[in-house]
């Protein structure tokens, strides 16, 4: 069985025992489990998207740790004025396991 979670504005192909990497979640710490209500689901090679019958479904993840993403810098410059600036930036990155997919 495969369900489609949306999380941070991205939609993500989950199954049981994937691990995959998200914007940070705030107020949750590493070991503690979220509960999603999917988009949309795929079983058995029957797509679910209605929504009452996506109601029933629940997709649980576990938070295994936090890191930092890769860093991005961003360069400008003006020529012959000598002026550079430089700036980084690195997001802070959630990775999620699935725990199970249930249907009630």
């Amino acid at each position: 069985m495969y369900a489609f979670i949306e999380i941070g504005g991205k939609q993500i192909k989950v199954k049981e025992g994937l691990k995959f990497s998200t914007f940070r979640i705030k107020n949750k710490k590493i070991g503690e489990e979220i509960e999603f209500t999917p988009v949309c689901v795929i079983e058995d090679n029957k797509i679910i998207t209605d929504k009452n019958e996506l109601k029933k479904v629940k997709v649980i993840c576990e938070i295994v740790e936090e890191k930092k993403g890769k860093k991005l810098y961003v360069f400008r410059k003006t020529a012959k004025t000598g002026y550079r600036r430089g700036i980084g930036h690195r997001d802070r990155l959630s990775i999620l396991k699935v725990k199970s997919i249930i249907k009630k």
